[in-house]
């Protein structure tokens, strides 16, 4: 519940808050919370992959729930403030604590309250490889003199709206993704990740829960329910299946809710979603084979049977030398052995 209030500005009824469940207010927040269901998931397990560094008495940087939502509390209140003055103002300021956690135990708490907060995976530029790698890719610095708000702007540099044409929707749904670029979809917890294209691996990534910023979940949201997984179509199955395996949000299902038609533009992800139009029409290589004739293109295709012509004629060569050897043996010995009729 704390939680809830925290980030989205809950105001949670009386009647909740003193135990009356089912809550009887019918403009009461809480009764949305079931649909949070992945978010809370998300947040259970990535609070539950802390451990404090406990050494020399040193008390730890997150005791309970409340200090990480305290945290939470003072990055979200104090946005321009440097990394280093807001750790610095959450650990010497609470109560009853006479020593500091060890830094390198702020460093994580901090990033923890970063992933919560926003989806986004950080790390502190001392500790920069001190990170678990995802998918390859490194938890993004958020070095010690920038501000919070600034660290957001870095990880989602805004581009000039890029509204997608018609043409590219059409050529990019997850169908033809799959059917044309053997592309397969894998699941993110890191919001930087949506749409990002893997294509050694063959993998677009989507992010998995909904709890984000404003226009960037709009934009995660246009592309999921109106590029790739259009409603009525071969790609909107593909999402259900993605919503029953990989967890999905099965929020990402309802379509009743529109984010702007064809004229929305994408600020953030229009680069990935143009990155995945590229991949359609001049598709990776997969596999030894795929690698080796590097198929589905014009120029490929040129290149895969000019080679297969070759070969073959190679071979018919071959054989035919093989049989005009045969036949020249044949007749030496005839020549040389030649059958006596008698008479």
């Amino acid at each position: 519940m704390g939680l809830c209030t925290l980030l989205w500005n809950w105001e949670i009824c009386d009647a909740f808050r003193k135990g009356q469940e089912p809550c009887q207010e019918p403009d009461c927040p809480w009764k949305r919370s079931s649909k949070l269901e992945r978010f809370f998931n998300f947040y259970k397990e990535v609070t539950s992959s802390y451990v404090p560094e406990l050494l020399a008495g040193s008390p730890a940087a997150l005791r309970s729930h409340d200090d990480l939502l305290d945290l939470i509390k003072t990055i979200r209140s104090q946005p321009t403030r440097t990394r280093t003055e807001l750790t610095a103002a959450y650990f010497t300021g609470r109560k009853n604590v006479m020593t500091a956690p060890l830094p390198a135990d702020q460093h994580r708490a901090v990033n923890l309250a970063v992933q919560v907060m926003s989806m986004i995976s950080c790390t502190a530029s001392k500790h920069a490889f001190g990170g678990v790698l995802e998918l390859g890719s490194l938890p993004i610095l958020w070095q010690d003199r920038v501000g919070f708000a600034d660290f957001i702007s870095s990880a989602f540099p805004v581009s000039e709206p890029r509204r997608i044409q018609p043409e590219v929707r059409f050529a990019i749904v997850a169908a033809r993704l799959k059917k044309i670029a053997s592309l397969r979809f894998e699941p993110t917890d890191d919001l930087r990740n949506h749409l990002r294209l893997d294509s050694q691996n063959g993998a677009v990534q989507s992010s998995r829960t909904s709890a984000m910023l404003a226009q960037i979940s709009r934009e995660v949201l246009h592309s999921i329910q109106t590029v790739l997984f259009p409603f009525n179509s071969d790609s909107e199955i593909l999402l259900r299946g993605l919503v029953r395996k990989e967890s999905l949000d099965p929020d990402c299902t309802q379509y009743g809710f529109t984010v702007g038609g064809d004229d929305f533009a994408y600020s953030f992800f229009g680069s990935k979603l143009m990155d995945l139009y590229e991949e359609v029409n001049n598709p990776s290589p997969r596999g030894f084979m795929e690698k080796w004739f590097e198929r589905r293109s014009g120029a490929r295709y040129v290149m895969m049977a000019t080679l297969i012509g070759v070969i073959i004629a190679i071979v018919l060569g071959i054989l035919s030398l093989a049989i005009g050897i045969f036949q020249s043996w044949v007749a030496y010995q005839a020549w040389k052995y030649p059958v006596s009729t008698g008479n």
